[in-house]
């Protein structure tokens, strides 16, 4: 099966990874599968209307690394 394959593969390049990298993949993973989720999307949908409103108002809009510290 082609998804073995890659799963197999996948595991392979994830163990030659140090472990801060590991996390990171992980991290991205759970991402990906939270992006799916109706409530993240909303979430998204809702920060994005009120980073456009800010802007055009002319405040200050936070930095992605501000908010990366914010969630880790």
């Amino acid at each position: 099966m082609p998804g073995t394959v890659l799963k197999e593969k996948l595991i392979a390049d994830i163990e030659t990874l140090p472990e801060k990298r590991i996390k990171e993949a992980i991290d991205f993973v759970e991402y990906l599968k939270l992006k799916e989720d109706d409530w993240f999307v909303s979430l998204v949908n809702k920060r994005g209307r009120s980073a456009k409103t800010d802007k055009k108002a002319g405040k200050r809009l936070i930095k992605l690394k501000e908010l990366q510290e914010q969630y880790t």
